[in-house]
């Protein structure tokens, strides 16, 4: 299992990265276009808005599955085990409450917004907006694995367990 999920964990950080990398490339030829030869890039703040989105969502998803999410641990691990596995799945189910909300308003807001489409690049806006649902949904299926590997006294898989490279050291 750590195995797997240190795949798409990398595979979901280069994909962030390489999303990055367009985001930079776009904005910057939108200011070469605009302040040099005045004539600016018209679609390019769009795709840099659209991109940087699907970016957050699934950076979001990438530091979940290496279990990078801001937290405070500290009281919870000088609990017995027993009452650490009980407290990190009341957390647990917690976030995944949150999760649902989030893809059943994430779905609506995504149906509610399928007949729009956007200003410059004339594509439907869901294009974007489906990131919310579908990555959450995502998280969601995550957190259960963890939870279900947390029960069944499974190591969780965390940034150490999957191994340091480039993109995610540490000063």
């Amino acid at each position: 299992m750590q195995a797997k999920s240190g795949f798409v964990s990398r595979g979901l950080e280069y994909l962030c990265a390489s999303l990055l990398i367009v985001i930079v490339l776009v904005v910057f030829a939108n200011v070469i276009g605009r302040y040099f030869f005045h004539a600016p890039l018209r679609w390019s703040d769009e795709v840099a808005q659209y991109m940087f989105l699907w970016l957050s969502y699934l950076g979001a998803l990438a530091a979940l599955i290496r279990g990078r999410h801001y937290s405070v641990p500290n009281l919870v691990e000088m609990l017995p085990r027993i009452p650490r596995t009980v407290v990190k799945t009341v957390s647990d189910l917690i976030v995944l409450v949150v999760l649902l909300v989030l893809v059943w308003f994430g779905w609506q807001l995504v149906d509610r917004l399928s007949f729009q489409t956007s200003l410059t690049l004339g594509v439907p806006v869901y294009y974007a907006y489906i990131a919310l649902p579908l990555t959450a949904a995502l998280m969601a299926v995550v957190v259960c694995f963890q939870t279900i590997n947390r029960l069944r006294g499974a190591h969780p898989v965390t940034a150490d367990a999957v191994g340091t490279g480039r993109l995610d050291e540490r000063p």
